[in-house]
């Protein structure tokens, strides 16, 4: 009786001990980040999933995250069973879980990028045991995503850029479009005009329905004239900083603008808003300084569209002078001119 009892163990032991074999090979990890663009020190947060489709659980997963060096990732929050590491290759995240049927884990891993480049996340490796710990499986999960990390902001470039210029204060004697900044008197109402444009003030002073008159000023249009020098690589990474804390400068005072460049930083066309400034932060993210042509092709460009009243923005890590002369000749506006070279020293 004993012995058919034994038997009858060992034989349901080798069963389950294959079946956890089986649900062992069907463990999968899913990766995926919040964001796919940031900026330097920008929290970001990779989620990620431990599957067991099977029908038998699986007592044993042990999985490893791993992280450039240059990352920080955050203490884990409650409920986190993960542990992070410096090694020598990097930063690596370590956990410990087991799997019911048909089930998954669920985590996340806060981290956060400090420098400019291409990072790729989610590249994990595991180890699955069986059920009676005879048998291990080692595996590895390398996700596709990658997050680019665009530059820094620089913070003297709002200081150098004049307001007046750019805002349009300016009043002009032709027609471009009303400025409700500049209002040159009252005017009795016509039916026409909106109601956001009646003065209740001045309607309750004269006991007549009361419209602003407001003046014209010049369109507000700027263009990005960009240098890129692969020659001077720390002064062209204080350039592309001043490149994103211009845009956003714009952005912020909603002017129109466009980047006309020679080299990977490419060409946009005029525009605002966050579709027309999300790829212009991911190319700076993406740029390696590649020169395509001179930077003399893209002042010719610009002068040759014939749009004097354009105000020009030249960022180069070492301007040229002459360039500068010409395109000053053909703008109506002066000049403005940023450069890297303090970067340098």
């Amino acid at each position: 009786m004993i012995a058919v009892f034994l038997a009858g163990l060992l034989i349901s032991a080798v069963v389950l001990e294959l079946l956890s074999l089986r649900a062992v090979g069907k463990i999968r990890i899913q990766t995926e980040a919040d964001l796919s663009l940031c900026v330097p020190d920008e929290e970001i947060t990779l989620r990620y999933t431990i599957l067991n489709p099977s029908r038998f659980p699986v007592l044993y997963v042990g999985y490893t995250f791993s992280f450039d060096e240059s990352v920080t990732v955050s203490p884990p929050e409650h409920g986190q069973s993960w542990a992070a590491q410096k090694d020598y290759g990097g930063v690596n995240v370590d956990g410990v879980c087991w799997l019911p049927a048909h089930s998954r884990v669920n985590g996340r891993i806060r981290f956060r990028l400090h420098h400019r480049g291409v990072y790729t996340v989610g590249k994990a490796y595991f180890e699955v045991g069986d059920l009676l710990g005879l048998k291990s499986r080692a595996d590895s999960a390398f996700s596709t995503q990658r997050i680019v990390c665009t530059a820094d902001a620089a913070d003297d470039v709002a200081d150098r850029i004049p307001l007046g210029g750019l805002l349009g204060s300016v009043s002009v004697r032709r027609f471009l479009h009303d400025d409700p900044c500049l209002i040159v008197g009252y005017r009795e109402y016509s039916g026409r005009e909106p109601m956001k444009q009646i003065s209740w003030t001045q309607t309750a002073k004269t006991g007549t329905m009361m419209v602003k008159q407001m003046d014209h000023t010049a369109d507000t249009d700027v263009v990005l004239l960009v240098d890129e020098r692969p020659e001077l690589p720390l002064a062209m990474e204080h350039c592309l900083c001043q490149i994103r804390s211009l845009c956003e400068f714009l952005e912020d005072r909603k002017i129109p603008y466009e980047i006309c460049a020679n080299g990977d930083l490419g060409n946009t066309a005029r525009g605002l808003g966050r579709g027309h400034l999300f790829p212009i932060l991911r190319a700076i993210g993406l740029s390696q300084f590649t020169r395509y042509y001179d930077f003399s092709n893209v002042v010719e460009r610009v002068i040759r569209s014939g749009r004097p009243d354009r105000t020009c923005i030249v960022i180069s890590p070492e301007p040229e002078p002459s360039l500068l002369e010409r395109l000053q000749a053909h703008s109506n506006h002066r000049l403005m001119v940023l450069d890297g070279r303090a970067a340098d020293g």
